[in-house]
């Protein structure tokens, strides 16, 4: 016959308390070159979910490295009018004399904008984008 112990833990007891610098000490350590976050979450027995959260608090969306630099090419506006439809609304735009901006966001994606686009609009579909 065979016998377990269970252990159900409620109350106040059930959470644990993190201070802010340690919180702050754990979110550096998934920052840290070559460290995943599942890494430093099981050397500190907690959950992925509760290092995210605390890394999305102080601000940190994406640990990609270092940024780099990457190739810009200034074209004249008839050779990116020629790249438009003719009922392209960035078109009418050009046509008015506006100037154009081209944002590259990999393969598939591209988001043109002319010089009248509200800023924060931009940001929001850049932000949403970003989280494909």
């Amino acid at each position: 016959m065979f016998v377990h112990r269970t252990e159900i833990v409620n109350g106040p007891g059930r959470w644990r308390s993190w201070s802010t610098a340690l919180k702050e000490q754990l979110v550096s350590e998934t920052l840290e070159p070559g460290v995943t976050v599942t890494e430093v979450a099981r050397r500190h027995d907690i959950v992925r979910s509760l290092l995210y959260r605390w890394r999305f608090a102080v601000g940190v969306r994406h640990n990609h490295g270092p940024g780099t630099f990457l190739p810009v090419e200034v074209t004249a506006e008839t050779k990116t009018a020629d790249r438009l439809s003719p009922d392209d609304a960035t078109a009418a735009a050009l046509a008015k004399g506006r100037g154009l901006m081209e944002i590259d966001l990999g393969p598939d994606l591209c988001v043109r904008v002319d010089a009248e686009v509200d800023g924060d609009a931009l940001a929001r579909v850049l932000a949403v984008l970003e989280r494909r």
